[in-house]
């Protein structure tokens, strides 16, 4: 577990740090990213950056403990965290405008492509029972 941990937090800094990039980006191209929902509200980089981090290191440390409690670890890992990385991706188009919910889909996407190989490749394929 402790090599899970350790994937995770640095594959999470990875994708905190590209996300941010993301986020300088997508402000040079399209303008401010606005949040809607409670209240109109610009991003700042570091909202991407501290909410990859958080985000990366629970989700993925949750999710790749389930996975280590079942039959084949790293399969389970690998079909739970696409799911999980879909349906997190619908929210932001109830709670920003189209613009900013598809910069928040790439950055989703950015931190999946990072974190979901990371933690793969330290589960077993099956479980050791």
């Amino acid at each position: 577990m402790r090599e899970i941990l350790r994937r995770v937090a640095i594959a999470s800094l990875i994708a905190a740090v590209l996300n941010a990039i993301v986020f300088f980006v997508a402000t040079q191209l399209s303008g401010p990213l606005v949040v809607t929902m409670p209240d109109a509200m610009e991003l700042t980089v570091a909202q991407p950056l501290i909410f990859t981090m958080l985000l990366g290191v629970l989700g993925s440390g949750a999710v790749g403990y389930l996975a280590l409690r079942t039959a084949h670890p790293k399969r389970t890992w690998v079909i739970v965290s696409i799911v999980a990385l879909i349906v997190y991706g619908v929210p932001p188009f109830a709670s920003a405008g189209i613009v900013t919910a598809l910069w928040f889909n790439v950055m989703h996407a950015v931190a999946g492509i990072i974190l979901i190989p990371a933690v793969a490749s330290a589960l077993p394929e099956n479980s050791q029972k």
